[in-house]
């Protein structure tokens, strides 16, 4: 039961903070980090499932306080990993100059630049603003706040599934090496599917043409700077669709799960 779980527990200890590293057991193999890209979009729900509870603990706080202490939470649960991707692809797409090697040498630098800093502050006020806005509106209901996070992530596996890695170590090396695209694509259509039943049919469908459209443009600005992906693209990603489904759900207020 433990070896079948174990790309489970694999995506949860890399795109978490959630203590779950004892469970893994010993000889972790490259073909366990490959299945692991499958269960990144139940993960996304998990995430949401605590975003979840985190409201409803803190539902008699001032919308703002809330808001702030649901961004907080989001942060912590997974560690500020995809904001580092976020800020590194930033300072490596400025900085890199066009040039492929220099783009990957910068993205691997641990400083950050002020475009990072302010891309950053900017994208964390996007998803604060957004939050603030949903509470104030309406109730979100559970089926919303795990389809966020859970879209994120199966962007981040579509990515995976279809664009070349361009590095030649790191655990994506393994993933993109041992990742079965059948797996990846019946998990993304179950979690589609899934999303679809607990909310509208159109609301569904209006946040998997948005994620589709972030992904694919995210995907083509790097096909063209590197020809491929790193681990921090990925990250950039989530944190990318998550905030833009986020401004999507606030704008278009209870209409959208009705």
């Amino acid at each position: 039961m433990r070896r079948h779980l174990r790309p489970l527990w694999l995506a949860m200890v890399l795109l978490t903070t959630l203590p779950v590293g004892r469970w893994i057991g010993p000889d972790v193999t490259a073909g366990d980090q490959g299945r692991s890209v499958a269960w990144y979009p139940w993960v996304g729900a998990l995430i949401g499932l605590a975003l979840w509870l985190v409201m409803g603990l803190t539902g008699t706080a001032p919308v703002l306080v809330q808001a702030l202490g649901g961004l907080v939470a989001w942060v912590a649960l997974t560690g500020g990993l995809h904001l580092d991707g976020l800020a590194d692809c930033i300072d490596g797409a400025f900085a890199g100059h066009g040039d492929t090697t220099r783009t990957l040498s910068v993205m691997r630098e641990p400083t950050a630049g002020p475009m990072a800093i302010i891309a950053l502050v900017v994208l964390l006020l996007a998803k604060f603003a957004a939050l603030a806005a949903i509470l104030t509106n309406a109730t979100l209901p559970l089926a919303l706040w795990c389809a966020v996070p859970l879209a994120a992530r199966g962007a981040a596996a579509a990515l995976m599934m279809t664009t070349a890695y361009v590095r030649r170590d790191g655990i994506a090396a393994d993933q993109a090496a041992w990742a079965s695209r059948a797996a990846i694509g019946g998990s993304l259509a179950l979690a589609c599917l899934g999303v679809a039943l607990a909310t509208s049919l159109i609301g569904a469908l209006l946040l998997a043409a948005i994620t589709l459209t972030v992904t694919w443009l995210w995907r083509r600005l790097w096909q063209h700077r590197i020809g491929g992906y790193t681990g921090d693209i990925v990250g950039a990603l989530i944190e990318s669709v998550e905030a833009v489904l986020l401004i999507t759900i606030a704008w278009a207020g209870p209409a959208l799960w009705a």
